[in-house]
């Protein structure tokens, strides 16, 4: 009767081990996907031909990042512009109207620049923080799967040896 009762014990362990293994195989991509995405977020700025070379599973956290950090870009530039602005008004009042046309366009392009800048840091921050999370659980995985195989070799031990006590023994 034991020997059924290991035998039941090691098939159960094999597919606890074999779940463990796919749920690390899961972890482990979804990681790299993470430090794909990361990286083109890490380059500053993310284009539509990034987007199309992104993960699949990074895809809708990448039009939503580039939707926010327009957004907030944008929010930024608008508040900080007419400060600016009136600024540089103050120290060139002898321009001409073109000048200063130009000037206000560079100082709408340098904060929103400034503004996707900010945005990128913060998703950088978050990427980081939720890849640590990842690892962490990876490494609680690959913990439970060391354990999972020692209890599989003694259980397997075990079966072994009361295949022994079990078999005939003939003397002469």
């Amino acid at each position: 009767m034991a020997i059924f009762m290991f035998m039941s014990r090691v098939n159960s362990l094999i597919h606890q081990k074999f779940q463990i293994e796919y749920r690390m195989t899961k972890l482990t991509r979804k990681i790299q996907d993470l430090q794909s995405y990361s990286a083109m977020v890490g380059k500053g700025s993310v284009s539509i031909g990034d987007l199309l070379s992104s993960p699949g599973s990074m895809m809708n956290r990448s039009m939503a990042y580039m939707a926010w950090a327009h957004n907030s870009s944008m929010q930024y530039m608008q508040q900080n512009a007419p400060l600016m602005q009136q600024m540089y008004g103050q120290q060139m009042a002898q321009q001409t109207a073109q000048q200063q046309q130009q000037m206000n366009n560079y100082i709408q392009r340098m904060l929103y620049q400034q503004g996707r800048d900010r945005a990128a840091q913060v998703e950088a921050k978050n990427l980081h923080a939720e890849e640590q999370k990842l690892m962490y659980e990876k490494e609680k995985l690959e913990a439970l799967a060391k354990s999972v195989e020692q209890e599989l070799k003694s259980a397997r031990e075990a079966r072994d040896k009361g295949i022994q006590d079990f078999a005939p023994k003939y003397t002469a």
